[in-house]
């Protein structure tokens, strides 16, 4: 079990802490770094049990996986480079990386990762009473994402029925996500 004071103070340690004036940005920042260990942690473990798949040991699999996480993001953050850029230029034409980068977009890493994002950053709303209807192939807009209404206040929209229903909690006590649509859409209906 973590020892949770000490992994904030590790946290705090390394990090760079972000002010903003709009207290609804807290609730878009647990989405992305409150809970974002949490999607490194799990992309570590299954960088590690491949690697141990493939014939490391555990150890040398996890020290790999340290050390290049580790790295990439110091390197990013001393390029300042957007990160396409970083991995185009450690992706050759044809070879491995370019190879693994392909199993990962048709796997639609990208948009599961977003969509773990927005269904974090809904439910956090939703913690805080208020509207969780937002994002990509929802029917609230900015404004009511400005505005942050509780769930009592009706969604001005013909489906308030089906809003209603996506606000209640199913037998396991979480809200029902939906799969994005639209922009996330990658052209063949998926």
């Amino acid at each position: 079990i973590i020892d949770k004071n000490r992994f904030t103070k590790c946290i705090q340690h390394f990090l760079k802490s972000i002010f903003v004036d709009d207290e609804s940005f807290i609730d878009m920042s647990t989405s992305i770094s409150g809970s974002g260990p949490a999607y490194i942690f799990l992309l570590m473990e299954a960088m590690i049990d491949a690697g141990v798949h493939m014939g490391f040991s555990r150890d040398t699999a996890t020290t790999l996986v340290h050390q290049t996480l580790l790295g990439s993001t110091l390197y990013a953050i001393e390029t300042g480079e957007h990160p396409a850029i970083l991995r185009n230029s450690v992706t050759s034409p044809a070879g491995t990386t370019a190879s693994a980068i392909y199993e990962l977009e048709n796997g639609r890493f990208r948009t599961v990762i977003k969509d773990a994002i927005w269904a974090c950053y809904r439910r956090s709303l939703e913690m805080g009473g208020h509207n969780s209807n937002i994002g990509p192939g929802r029917v609230a807009t900015a404004q009511h994402l400005q505005q942050q209404q509780p769930f009592t206040t009706p969604l001005p929209t013909t489906a308030s029925a089906a809003a209603t229903a996506k606000s209640t909690p199913n037998a396991d006590g979480h809200h029902p996500v939906e799969a994005p649509c639209g922009e996330m859409n990658d052209g063949n209906g998926k």
